[in-house]
């Protein structure tokens, strides 16, 4: 890889494609393009992204585990572009010309420069999204980043000190609430994590762990909607033996003084409060002229190509595909962003050398959701597991992408390092 300054491309280079966004869908796509491509193609791949690393946020239960390394969740570009040839641009996409086809990037509100493409891959990903509900966003800690998931770290440690030392049970037992909103996977992994991790804190401090007030909220009447429905009953099961309260059927109303107060009148003590509760694509995304659905992703059709943009291609959180079996547009999950980017980087080389597309179609071979370090449930092959396997299948996912985007090396050392960790 070479970090490049962008005024410092050729402006006229026939074939540049310009991946915007380094994420799961992003970084897939530059590296699997730029192994399978040859020099007769005469491809030039520009990663475009503000951040030298990526984020990986499905690993960021490792990170709340408390780890001392919580660097772990990001995957640095020199570590894993190392030796292939891909430009790096570090800076922010401020506007898509499909018409002209360029794109101008730059600070918000500041100077712009133009970089011209052949194909432009659009993987912006997405942010949590937060519904009106008064005081939430003020309140609430998200997981959505290494930096979200050492706040949560630090405030988790602040309140436990706080409350320890109060003499009242109940008074304690008020301080050292824990409440999460969300019952999809994120929320339910952090639950999980915290539901582990705590209690062997509260027994130091010579206190009886059953003080520990933990919640999960969830306004839809079950959790983990995405898998069968005898898995979300063996999740909740797990959790309520962990000694979390699982809240069903009632949506937050507001959160005061913290104090989070749900349907019906019922309120939480919420000192911590983290919000789980789901992501939009990234807002700037709707301003590229480009076709949008009320969600605010960007409509693709059968071969991730954005709506009457044949130089366009979608991947990733910020993309509309509609699957042609179920007819619903596909959830965000890194598995179909890291096949979306496989097959993008598939169809650009196609282009390149004059060969048919050949339409998406997605495919999903598992999901599997930690319930604590330890335990999880999940599916795969169409078959139902739970327990330490479905961990073991979990972290294998982790292995199985670092050595697709890196190598066997950096999969090997990453592997190590979370073998270390206390969990």
């Amino acid at each position: 890889m070479e970090a490049v300054d962008a005024r410092l491309l050729d402006p006229a280079h026939p074939r540049r494609v310009i991946v915007v966004g380094g994420g799961y869908a992003g970084l897939t796509f530059v590296v699997t393009l730029a192994h399978r491509m040859k020099a007769i193609d005469g491809i030039e791949i520009v990663l475009v992204d503000p951040r030298p690393y990526q984020q990986a946020l499905s690993e960021l239960d490792l990170v709340a585990a408390g780890t001392p390394r919580p660097q772990f969740a990001e995957l640095w570009h020199a570590d894993v572009l190392r030796g292939l040839r891909i430009k790096v641009v570090y800076d922010r996409l401020e506007s898509v010309s499909p018409q002209g086809c360029f794109i101008e990037v730059g600070p918000r509100g500041g100077p712009t420069v133009s970089i011209a493409y052949w194909r432009l891959v659009l993987a912006t990903g997405a942010i949590p999204s937060f519904p009106p509900v008064p005081g939430l966003r003020e309140s609430a800690i998200t997981m959505w980043s290494v930096d979200d998931a050492m706040r949560l770290q630090r405030s988790l440690e602040e309140q436990f000190r706080r409350g320890v030392i109060l003499c009242d049970p109940d008074e304690r037992m008020e301080a050292l609430a824990v409440t999460v909103v969300g019952g999809g996977a994120t929320g339910v992994e952090i639950v999980g994590t915290i539901a582990d991790s705590m209690p062997p804190l509260i027994r130091r401090a010579g206190h009886d762990p059953s003080e520990l007030k933990i919640t999960l909220i969830e306004g839809r009447p079950d959790i983990l909607y995405d898998l069968p429905e005898t898995q979300r009953v063996r999740a909740r099961r797990r959790l309520e033996r962990m000694g979390v309260v699982v809240q069903l059927g009632r949506k937050l109303e507001r959160v005061e003084a913290g104090v989070a107060y749900l349907e019906g009148g019922l309120a939480i003590s919420s000192p911590v409060l983290v919000w789980c509760g789901g992501a939009h694509a990234d807002p700037d995304a709707v301003e590229w002229g480009l076709s949008a659905d009320t969600s605010g992703r960007l409509i693709c059709d059968e071969n991730l190509k954005a709506h009457g943009c044949p130089e366009v291609y979608v991947v990733g959180d910020v993309a509309a595909f509609r699957d042609p079996g179920s007819g619903r547009i596909l959830p965000m999950l890194a598995q179909f962003a890291i096949r979306e980017a496989e097959h993008a980087a598939d169809a650009t080389l196609h282009e390149a050398r004059g060969l048919p597309l050949r339409p998406f179609v997605p495919n999903m071979h598992g999901e599997f959701v930690s319930v604590g370090p330890s335990w999880g449930v999940g599916w795969m092959f169409g078959r139902n597991v739970s327990g330490w396997f479905a961990i073991v299948m979990k972290r294998i996912t982790y292995v199985m992408y670092w050595v697709q985007v890196g190598s066997f090396r950096l999969a090997w050392k990453r592997t190590l390092q979370m073998l270390r960790m206390r969990h």
